[in-house]
């Protein structure tokens, strides 16, 4: 599979009468580095480690909980941009064009967007059907969930195109593209924020399924001041500008931006939401080494499911232990920055998956044993730590799924998307202070 083609008489065509950044974009297309001021993963580096390094971990999918736990309340640097004057920003952010997308035309490409293309990215420039093959099958065999579903997909499609993954076309597998996610406010000071896709499956049976491929959105050379420092007020213009497109000018300018961002090198991992069979689960899956000898020169690295970011792991922590001592330790010492969603959950105190039955009531995490003075003082502390996890975050103010397979979005989506459109302008007006752990919604509803 080739990088797609831009349509280079449209780009020059459109440039002209584009913003600086927009026609940067338009104009250096066919480059998939042109204006990236980011370095690719040395050739020593699993992918793994590229991931760590940039995000610390993933985070989930439609709520935000991928930051860098190192981010300050500062505002961001104001210096002008390098590529010159910029046109104001627009005071409208509008919603498919600046901060996620729906339409068919960009979505239903499946030589930029289709399942082939994003998983001959994951698996490094090469087919992706062993990968596909090797993950789908892992569903039914990691320690802690045991589900056969996605395996049942591939058998369907061994039916007809055979039991070789390396020669099966991967966009026969029943699944949708649902929309591209600009996640610019998960900056760091190493990126500008993550680009998202979602897929859903669309078969009869096996469904609900979700994909959720985060890739690395790489700082523009303009997205630095004159230190060094990192503020991408030139990706949040690019994207806000957007707004302003025409139709013609706008598919032109994000396909473009697609063939630049999407790329081996930008990948960072792959969510799962499934319900195949009861309950929902959410897994998030790295690529690591194949330990397998017998096929790591044809497959050199697999999906491996590690623990969710910032999700607690509320069962095992509520049982009496020193794992639950640990962790009540842990709260009690780091109570002020949980409050304000702004700590980091390390490792040891995170789920391999989460999981929601829909209609059980909520089970809260059990703070008994942090003190009376602290539980005062912060009297939603249980319900903030809850809140910056995958269940909590998607299950409390609406149904697990935030972009369903006929691409609607939900109610608690559609407050995020309103609260990103604000925060994307301010990034671009250098004046957005960094967001907390969780949603982004001012006064997000609580879990129970």
């Amino acid at each position: 599979m080739t990088r797609p083609e831009p349509d280079r008489i449209a780009a020059a065509r459109l440039a002209s009468g584009s913003s600086a950044l927009v026609a940067l974009l338009l104009a250096c297309a066919a480059s998939p580095a042109c204006g990236d001021d980011s370095a690719a993963p040395s050739d020593a580096a699993t992918p793994l480690d590229a991931a760590e390094a940039d995000l610390g971990t993933a985070g989930d999918a439609d709520s935000d909980t991928t930051r860098d736990a190192s981010a300050s309340d500062a505002r961001l640097d104001a210096t002008p941009l390098d590529a010159g004057p910029e046109p104001p920003v627009p005071a409208t952010i509008v919603r498919n064009r600046s901060l996620t997308w729906d339409q068919p035309s960009l979505l239903d490409d499946p030589e930029r967007l289709g399942l082939a293309r994003l998983m001959w990215l994951v698996a490094g420039d090469r087919h992706g059907g062993p990968l596909v093959d090797r993950w789908f099958r892992r569903f039914a065999t990691t320690a802690h969930s045991e589900r056969l579903g996605p395996q049942l997909l591939l058998e369907q499609l061994a039916q007809s195109a055979g039991v070789e993954p390396s020669l099966w076309d991967l966009d026969a597998l029943p699944f949708r593209v649902t929309g591209v996610h600009n996640r610019i406010d998960l900056r760091s000071d190493a990126h500008c924020g993550e680009i998202r896709v979602s897929l859903a499956s669309i078969d009869p049976i096996l469904q609900p399924f979700h994909l959720i491929f985060l890739f690395r959105q790489s700082p523009l050379a303009d997205d630095r001041d004159a230190t060094g420092a990192l503020h991408c007020r030139a990706t949040a213009r690019l994207w806000a500008s957007f707004s302003e497109l025409e139709e013609d000018a706008f598919t032109v300018a994000a396909r473009a931006l697609l063939d630049r961002a999407l790329r081996a090198d930008t990948f960072l991992v792959v969510e799962t939401l499934e319900f195949l069979i009861s309950p929902w689960e959410w897994r998030q899956w790295f690529l690591e080494p194949n330990p397998d000898s017998a096929t790591v020169a044809t497959l050199p690295f697999v999906l491996e499911n590690r623990p969710l970011f910032q999700t607690v792991d509320s069962p095992r922590l509520n049982r009496p232990g020193p794992e639950r001592d640990d962790f009540l330790a842990w709260v009690s010492a780091n109570a002020a920055e949980l409050d304000a969603r702004r700590a980091l959950v390390p490792d040891r105190f995170r789920a391999p998956s989460a999981r929601v039955n829909q209609g059980v009531p909520w089970i809260p995490l059990d703070l008994s044993g942090v003190s009376p003075e602290v539980l005062g003082r912060y009297p939603r502390l249980r319900q903030q730590i809850e809140i910056v996890g995958c269940p909590a975050c998607h299950a409390t103010d609406a149904e697990f799924v935030q972009t369903s397979a006929e691409r609607v979005v939900s109610p608690f989506y559609d407050k995020e998307l309103r609260a990103r459109g604000e925060h994307l302008r301010a990034i671009a007006l250098g004046a957005a202070p960094a967001p907390p752990f969780g949603p982004l919604q001012a006064e997000p509803r609580l879990p129970p």
